[in-house]
């Protein structure tokens, strides 16, 4: 098996997906209502969207849900802001990879291997008892992940070796004379260094070996195998039969059976995205360059809308907001007499808010009601939906007002955009088209959707909600609240078998001090949790200060304890610790400063990925305006703090982690500081790493 090195030398992140895939996850990723389910049935009909997704969850932030027998949950954890930027790198690296047609003909037969060994995978683990067959599908998609790595980094070479090569085995020779490793080396390389925590890495090195050396080793090793020879039809028939019969006791017509259910699913995987697979079953006939230019307009609809959200965020003005609206429909979408209509919930109505055509004092006369069939523009709003009075095929519009509104924007008709944000009614664009118009539009609706969607969220900051989506919002909050308190019922259960353990642990260690502090403080970390998830069963109560004396000493040596373990230990980090004693107890809430200060440490340790140095200083009777104050200042000697998001720094916003990061963290800090009547302040240090300054009351027992 090849070296780590050796394996990280190939660029894994250039993995090619067929692009009709990767255009589908891009068109979901577009829409406004996309589900996580969708995204999910999307991405793991592809090999390297999924290795992208699992690659990305192996980050320190996600690494505890990275379970590839869950995708849907991963998913959600990633958060659409994440598969989005996949689905956009994944879909730009490959317009700029100039794949031939037979590169195309190669990725489409790669892909339908990998998803009939995926299907295969799954219906054999239904079949033997394997506990999840979700987890036997992952591993049946990834099980080619290395020959898409080769074909990726090797183009015209490995897409002659396939070519010339027909059989597991002398394809694994070639690939090791020439590269040094084998396609499932490689592969299982890759794999495990996302740490997955399965058997997912040894199924993919072991997939091309006989049955017979096989027959001891993990279900899921014996599963992939199979499922790999049943898929490519790598060994004779006669041969095949025997080793089902051998691994599972298979008879001949289940696995025919099989391999017939498989086919019809993979026929049906490939009609849902528009794929045509070949009389002879071997390669996808694709429609390359009208698929790259597909990706492009996609990539290009996306950089645009990103770029209309940070222009509308600088907005305090609601009419300025609504000029700006204005303005990109005319830039965007050619739309250049169009009317805002915003929905007024007292009166249950749309009124004209602001228009660029001729006469815009006429604006103030159009007050629409919310009801349906009486007018476009209340309808568009009523049934979501963007609607125009070309859509039923009438000449004229179907009422009096669509028709003022038309000779208003001069037009022959009229396109109703729903502004809508969640469950809140927020208004509706009008725009004057013609039938020209309407044609360029058909390629653009699902992006005016997305626009649509960015302005409401803006527009909503200035909109109170009326008592029905009020009522609305509590319900789904009281909904949420019950699953939460259910989920907390689940929690304790674990949580009080950790707790059994640690206490029989230690009865069995009562000789050794050191042990017994370390158990004694998992035990108080334990109890803190479940102190936290009780919290959660009402979230929407906000919770009581706990007032009791603090060693905020004491705490910070407590803390580092555990630091040292989980943390600085495996990072290779140093601490300096300067301490004042004179610090007498303070009254606070002990667990709120304590959620401060591991926040804020782990932070740290995040900012120095390769070691470093973090310091924590406290200070007695520092005097601000006449008040005492006690410090607590927590540096590192990492990258620092950007300076463009210096003075942001406390909202939720994107955070120096990375992109997958949104930064909330350092929110919360800022909550619990105030909830402890203090200040929290932050700069660069002289070194130039992060630099955390907090204020507390200097609050002692009378």
């Amino acid at each position: 098996m090849p070296s780590v090195k050796n394996a990280t030398a190939l660029d894994v992140g250039k993995i090619p997906s067929v692009p009709h895939v990767l255009l589908k996850l891009l068109e979901a990723c577009h829409k406004i209502d996309v589900s996580f389910d969708e995204l999910t049935d999307i991405i793991q009909k592809d090999a390297a969207i999924s290795a992208k997704v699992i690659s990305v969850a192996n980050s320190p932030s996600y690494r505890q849900w990275n379970n590839i027998d869950n995708l849907n949950r991963l998913l959600v954890v990633l958060g659409l802001d994440t598969i989005k930027s996949i689905a956009i790198t994944s879909a730009v690296h490959q317009f700029f990879s100039q794949f031939n047609v037979d590169m195309e003909k190669s990725m489409g037969s790669l892909w339908r291997g990998s998803l009939t060994c995926a299907y295969t995978a799954k219906s054999l683990a239904t079949l033997t008892g394997y506990p999840s067959a979700d987890e036997a599908y992952m591993a049946g998609l990834l099980h080619n992940i290395g020959q898409l790595v080769f074909l990726s980094n090797y183009p015209d070479e490995y897409l002659k070796l396939l070519e010339d090569t027909n059989k597991d085995v002398e394809l694994d020779s070639r690939e090791r004379e020439l590269w040094g490793a084998t396609n499932s080396e490689i592969g299982a390389l890759l794999v495990n260094q996302w740490n997955v925590g399965a058997f997912l890495s040894d199924a993919i090195l072991y997939q091309h070996e006989p049955a017979e050396s096989i027959l001891d080793s993990s279900r899921l090793v014996k599963l992939l195998n199979f499922a790999h020879k049943l898929s490519q039809h790598s060994i004779e028939p006669d041969k095949l039969y025997a080793e089902a019969d051998l691994l599972y006791g298979l008879s001949q017509s289940i696995v025919e059976d099989v391999l017939k259910q498989v086919e019809e699913q993979v026929a049906a995987a490939a009609k849902s995205f528009g794929i045509k697979l070949d009389a002879d079953n071997a390669t996808i006939l694709a429609e390359g360059e009208k698929n790259r230019l597909a990706m492009a307009k996609k990539v290009r609809e996306f950089a645009l809308l990103d770029g209309v959200r940070q222009h509308l965020d600088q907005f305090t003005c609601p009419d300025k907001l609504l000029e700006a609206v204005l303005q990109n429909l005319g830039l965007l979408f050619g739309l250049n007499s169009s009317i805002c209509f915003l929905y007024n919930q007292e009166e249950e109505c749309l009124q004209g808010a602001m228009g660029n055509c001729a006469n815009i004092e006429q604006l103030a006369e159009f007050s629409l009601p919310l009801k349906p069939a009486r007018s476009l523009v209340a309808d568009s709003l009523f049934q979501r939906e963007v609607i125009s009075t070309f859509d039923s095929g009438a000449e004229q519009p179907s009422s009096v007002a669509d028709g003022q509104l038309c000779r208003l924007l001069n037009s022959e008709g009229l396109i109703c955009v729903p502004l809508v944000c969640g469950l809140q009614n927020v208004g509706v664009m009008v725009s004057g088209i013609n039938g020209v118009q309407l044609s360029k539009l058909q390629g653009q609706r699902e992006m005016l959707a997305c626009f649509a969607g960015v302005i409401a969220s803006n527009i909503s900051r200035y909109q109170k909600l009326s008592a029905d989506q009020e009522r609305m919002i509590n319900d789904e909050r009281i909904r949420q609240n019950a699953e939460t308190r259910k989920l907390v019922h689940e929690m304790n259960n674990p949580l009080g078998v950790i707790r059994n353990y640690l206490e029989v642990l230690s009865i069995k260690l009562t000789d050794d001090e050191t042990i017994q502090n370390q158990l004694s403080t998992l035990k108080d970390e334990i109890d803190r949790v479940g102190n936290i998830a009780l919290r959660m069963k009402d979230a929407a109560v906000p919770e009581e200060l706990s007032q009791s004396t603090v060693d905020i000493n004491e705490l910070i040596n407590d803390l580092m304890d555990i630091m040292r373990i989980s943390h600085f230990s495996t990072h290779g980090i140093q601490e300096s610790l300067n301490l004042d004693q004179r610090i007498p107890p303070l009254v606070t809430d002990r667990n709120r400063l304590k959620q401060v200060l591991t926040n804020l440490i782990k932070n740290a340790v995040e900012a120095l990925p390769n070691g470093g140095m973090i310091s924590i200083t406290t200070r007695d009777q520092v005097n601000i305006n006449g008040t005492q104050f006690i410090e607590l200042k927590i540096e590192d000697d990492g990258p620092g703090i950007p300076e463009n998001i210096l003075d942001k720094i406390f909202t939720p916003i994107e955070s120096t982690k990375g992109p997958n990061n949104s930064g909330l963290g350092l929110t919360i800090v800022k909550n619990l500081i105030t909830d402890l009547d203090g200040s929290i302040s932050c700069g660069n240090s002289r070194k130039g790493g992060a630099e955390f300054s907090i204020m507390l009351p200097r609050k002692i027992e009378a």
